[in-house]
């Protein structure tokens, strides 16, 4: 495995330029959606779940948990999904940012191998 800079393929700017910007711009359009949701559905889920709990205690019946169960579990569900697309994509868009950066000689190359044992 080479741990030279020099000796790593060539990387293409146009490419990591496209790639950062469609990261950019997913990130975006994911935070539109996310931003709003992640503010009200903690107080959703809590409204649910109360609702559900009066319900029991004047009805008598659980059968209305039919609904709210599921209800909260998607949303708690939704919110981890959309939580970790956006750590994979604020990933992606600083490793593209980096990997720009390093070809247009911003920041210096690494000298050896990444992902190896640290050794003191």
């Amino acid at each position: 495995m080479p741990t030279l800079h020099s000796a790593r393929p060539l990387v293409d700017s146009k490419q990591l330029e496209a790639s950062l910007t469609l990261y950019t711009l997913k990130l975006r359009k994911l935070q539109r959606f996310w931003i709003p949701l992640q503010k009200y559905a903690p107080h959703c889920v809590l409204a649910l779940w109360l609702i559900g709990v009066c319900a029991s205690l004047i009805t008598q019946s659980y059968c209305h948990w039919l609904i709210a169960a599921p209800a909260i579990c998607i949303l708690i569900a939704l919110e981890i999904v959309i939580e970790e697309v956006q750590i994979n994509l604020l990933l992606m868009t600083e490793e593209a940012r980096y990997l720009l950066g390093v070809a247009r000689g911003i920041y210096p190359p690494m000298m050896r191998s990444t992902g190896g044992p640290c050794r003191p």
